[in-house]
């Protein structure tokens, strides 16, 4: 039976094992684990900023940031495609799994071949930090790896709607990724002696590649084809293509501003920014939860397209102005909190925060109208979205970062979280056939909705 897995579809996989909760339902379940994963999250922060300052934060955040970008401009969004392919029920899995394993060692060796080109060149301080040009490319590639062969394999988890498993896994990697750097803190403190970028970056490089095993344990079973067997890789790529033009546009705009910062601030600058980009898209724990989930559940419903688009402004104004009020909470105590919490040497970050709430709220709406758009088959629509996004960042950026600093990238983040938005809400209204208001305001019918799961919650709790 084990080895007729390998060979098995998704669909018939949901006939004998698998019962979707409801889409509301898995999302607060996401949510509620992103919660510890946001605790984890800002403890980790806190203990890096005291235990390294900001300037070697901000060399291993800059670091990072190349890694990541690289991922993205190499991986060909590829992530997007296995989801639909995977939930559609087109793939067979123990093929796709070999084959994913190959193509992200492929890309590998071409970013890293493209990123020592770079350092030759006058873009490598925006690229490492100057001195860790020969074990910032070793540091860059395994983590490249690491991101791809992670993301892939989440993906098929994704596809296959196994959403708690997946946050379980991210959950684990982040309790390592603390678990190890503030062990390291504490030696170092205890010898008298400063930690460096470097060790930082392997520390996040480690707990990278753990996260790729653990979800490549976690799939195991279907571990049992061979490289000549059938697996879904061509649709894939089919699909994932005009998804990566909007994907790759949307990360410039979440992490052009790093690069722009690094060349014209430099890395303490980086530190500094980031901590605020961090702290701010915390907001983002709550679309980043439901985008999760409404992703592989358009991409696989049978349903008529009104009901998933009534489905879809539903999940975007309860993200809204649930961020609303987070955002409000970081508004009025970011200022005193965050110097107390991080050290006096992040006070610098808090105008930035302040500037960046208003556009990371707002562009809650646009994860979740995104995931729908991308769930119909229509992933080009958020690559114009995107688009109009991308182009207020280069233009703001390169005018208000050189005389603002981070204050500039933070307030040209935020009017380009606004364009997307307000884009891709007018595409959705359009595309849905209903008054893009009724993505933004919360309706009686949700309040009583809300309600109702909260009760059904609390009694499944007390029940086990």
């Amino acid at each position: 039976m084990k080895h007729l897995l390998g060979f098995m579809r998704v669909t018939d996989l949901r006939d004998t094992s698998y019962k979707p909760s409801s889409l509301l339902y898995s999302s607060i379940h996401s949510f509620a684990t992103s919660l510890l994963s946001v605790v984890i999250g800002m403890v980790s922060s806190i203990a890096i900023a005291w235990g390294f300052g900001p300037a070697a934060k901000g060399s291993a955040d800059l670091i990072v940031a190349t890694g990541t970008l690289l991922a993205m401009v190499f991986g060909l969004s590829l992530q997007s495609g296995i989801v639909y392919v995977v939930a559609r029920g087109r793939a067979i899995i123990s093929g796709l799994l070999v084959r994913l394993a190959l193509v992200a060692l492929f890309q590998t060796v071409l970013a890293t071949v493209t990123l020592a080109g770079l350092l030759q060149t006058t873009l490598a301080p925006a690229l490492v930090p100057p001195g860790s040009e020969r074990w910032g490319v070793v540091a860059v590639a395994l983590l490249m790896l690491g991101i791809l062969l992670g993301g892939h394999y989440r993906s098929v988890l994704i596809g296959l709607e196994e959403i708690p498993r997946v946050n379980l896994i991210n959950l684990y990697g982040q309790i390592l990724t603390f678990s190890v750097i503030f062990a390291l803190i504490c030696a170092a403190w205890l010898q008298g002696q400063q930690l460096s970028a470097e060790t930082l970056v392997w520390v996040q490089v480690g707990g990278t590649i753990a996260v790729a095993f653990l979800f490549l344990w976690t799939l195991r079973p279907w571990l049992t084809g061979s490289l000549r067997q059938e697996s879904g890789l061509s649709e894939v790529i089919t699909y994932s293509l005009p998804s990566y033009l909007a994907n790759m546009i949307q990360f410039l705009n979440y992490r052009l501003d790093i690069f722009f910062v690094g060349y014209f601030v430099g890395v303490n600058g980086v530190g500094l920014y980031s901590l605020a980009v961090g702290i701010a898209q915390l907001l983002w724990l709550v679309s980043g939860a439901t985008s999760q989930v409404l992703f592989p559940n358009i991409a696989a419903s049978s349903e008529d397209r009104v009901s998933v688009s009534q489905r879809t402004a539903r999940m975007s104004r309860l993200s809204l102005w649930l961020s609303i009020v987070l955002s409000g909470g970081l508004a009025s105590g970011g200022d005193m909190l965050l110097p107390l919490i991080f050290g006096t040497a992040f006070r610098e970050s808090v105008p930035a925060l302040m500037w960046l709430l208003p556009g990371v709220t707002i562009f809650s709406i646009a994860n979740v109208i995104g995931s729908y758009l991308a769930g119909i088959g229509k992933p080009h629509l958020n690559f114009l979205a995107a688009l109009i996004g991308l182009v207020v960042t280069i233009a703001l950026d390169a005018v208000l970062i050189p005389s603002l600093g981070i204050v500039g990238a933070a307030i040209a983040s935020s009017m380009s979280y606004l364009a997307t938005t307000l884009a891709i809400v007018a595409l959705f209204a359009r595309e849905a056939s209903i008054s893009p208001m009724h993505a933004l305001l919360v309706t009686r019918d949700d309040l009583s909705l809300i309600v109702a799961t909260a009760r059904r919650i609390r009694g499944e709790q007390h029940a086990s």
